[in-house]
């Protein structure tokens, strides 16, 4: 009897260990929506289950679960980032307009570093919660271009960090997590090559990555110091550190179905989808418009960040006159649907996406590439058009044409007849069953992504220091796929050295000439 009683008791307190709540922070400066809708889902979710949730954002819910609560980082910080008018994109060539998007990385990189620190520890709302004193099991930083959250993490809470991105990883955080990045097979953040870029794409990655790790990487970090010693002077951050030994996990919005497969250690969590909700039946209105769709429909949106309203007359007129033109009915995310009259057109300033691709009558996608909106089209298995305009948009373009999932358009090559010709490509059966392919290994996951990083998330806040950093992590680290990039990069500078040679060596001839006493005889 004892032997069972002792049996009970063991087995439940092994049940309360696995059930026990812990108390999670997340930390997400960037004042992007886009950006923090990929975690919002994942942060309630923590908070239904039962785990008490402190999330510091811009973006404050009105109704969240009883066991979450936030820290407004939007009271009387720097106005929120604004995008251009679509409009700004139409004179730009898509080479132009990559690498513009590339120097705005560059260029706001350490601008919004240093607005986000400031905000972070002036806010009032943020100094209310440190005066609380609260002490965490884990702590969720957005990893981007600041790195502030985890300066502010590690200098402030002893608990094991886990970096989390609404994007694919970021080619600069490889070497913080001790895994190489292979630029013969692994898209670029910053590129159009996508997987197994061409060579000319592979030298513009790794020159691009020497500059973002051995320019702007130190630049952004001594920022942080700076602001640091400003207003918290008592307090000693080392990004570089908290990284290397706080930071167990890292949480990545991708999918290799979709963006490819990498070499990944077991701490990298591939979380492609976690944003995606349950379905929900449409709203009848629109239930009624695409049920009445008889050879199907098409949407269009151009995402939160994008006002579509804001192209010019001439090239709204443009996607009139091919939405138009198509056989199947159109839905488009548009902020002045007044701006098209149009029977088979139905535009308004919000739908909801997921549901709406999802549904059985809408064929395909018309969208800017970004990752949300991308992860949407593979769940629901609906070809992608996808026109890219800045951030990680390239890249994903680029891998959605590989991948079979769709096609890609550059803004500035739109006419009519493109657009067209475009959609009818994605209608067609060859495009339709491969979105369906990738749609089966999409989903087709050993455990749904988001029990996934539920899991993930108390395991790190169990073992606190596993799981083990890899070895790589601590010491030196390494790039592959280089030897064609060096064997380019050697012979181009190889030229440039012989060249200069015998330009030095026709200038000294003609000096030499000019002092001669032939020349001088000649002239005489």
């Amino acid at each position: 009897m004892n032997l069972l009683r002792a049996y009970a008791i063991y087995l439940t307190l092994i049940s309360f260990n696995n059930v026990c709540a812990f108390n999670v922070l997340a930390i997400v400066t960037l004042p992007l929506k886009s950006h923090y809708m990929a975690f919002d889902r994942f942060f309630r979710e923590l908070a239904t289950r039962g785990h008490s949730v402190t999330v510091m954002n811009n973006y404050v819910e009105e109704n969240p679960p009883a066991n979450m609560t936030y820290v407004d980082l939007s009271r009387d910080r720097y106005p929120p980032i604004r995008m251009p008018a679509m409009s700004a994109y139409e004179g730009m060539n898509s080479f132009h307009m990559r690498l513009v998007n590339t120097y705005r990385h560059f260029l706001i990189g350490p601008q919004n570093t240093e607005q986000d620190c400031e905000n972070l520890l002036i806010n009032k709302d943020v100094a209310s919660f440190l005066d609380k004193k609260q002490k965490f099991d884990v702590i969720f930083v957005e990893e981007f271009m600041s790195e502030c959250g985890a300066a502010f993490a590690a200098a402030l809470y002893d608990a094991p960090i886990i970096g989390i991105t609404s994007h694919t990883l970021l080619p600069w955080a490889y070497s913080r997590l001790g895994i190489p990045f292979d630029f013969s097979s692994d898209a670029y953040y910053f590129s159009s090559g996508g997987r197994n870029p061409s060579l000319y794409h592979k030298i513009e990655s790794y020159l691009t990555d020497i500059y973002m790790n051995y320019v702007l990487e130190p630049q952004i970090i001594q920022i942080i110091n700076d602001v640091f010693k400003k207003h918290k002077p008592g307090i000693q951050v080392d990004v570089r550190k908290a990284v290397r030994e706080q930071m167990k996990m890292m949480f990545v919005y991708q999918h290799f179905s979709v963006t490819g497969a990498r070499l990944l250690p077991p701490q990298v969590i591939e979380i492609g989808g976690i944003h995606i909700k349950e379905g929900k039946k449409l709203p009848q209105d629109l239930d009624i418009f695409l049920s009445s769709a008889t050879q199907g429909a098409i949407y269009v949106s151009f995402g939160s960040n994008l006002n579509a309203s804001t192209m010019s007359a001439t090239k709204i007129q443009e996607f009139a006159s091919a939405l138009s033109r198509i056989p199947q009915k159109v839905l488009w995310k548009i902020e002045s649907p007044e701006i098209i009259k149009n029977e088979n057109i139905l535009m308004r300033p919000w739908f909801p996406q997921r549901d709406v691709l999802c549904h059985p009558k809408v064929l395909a996608f018309v969208s800017h590439g970004g990752m949300l909106s991308l992860s949407e089209a593979a769940h629901c298995g609906k070809p992608l058009l996808a026109i890219p305009f800045f951030g990680d948009q390239y890249s994903n373009a680029a891998v959605v044409e590989q991948s079979g999932l769709g096609t890609t358009l550059f803004f500035n090559e739109i006419t009519s007849d493109r657009l067209l010709e475009a959609i009818n490509y994605l209608t067609s059966p060859k495009l339709q069953k491969s979105a369906r392919n990738i749609q089966d290994l999409w989903n087709d996951r050993p455990m749904n992504v988001l029990d996934s990083a539920i899991y993930w998330t108390e395991y790190v806040a169990r073992h606190r220091s596993a799981p083990p950093s890899l070895p790589s992590k601590r010491t030196a680290w390494f790039q592959s796929g280089l030897t064609d990039v060096y064997i380019t990069l050697g012979t181009i500078l190889f030229l440039l050295i012989f060249m200069l040679i015998y330009l030095c060596k026709v200038v000294k001839g003609c000096i030499m000439y000019c002092f001669s006493p032939a020349f001088k005889k000649k002239n005489d």
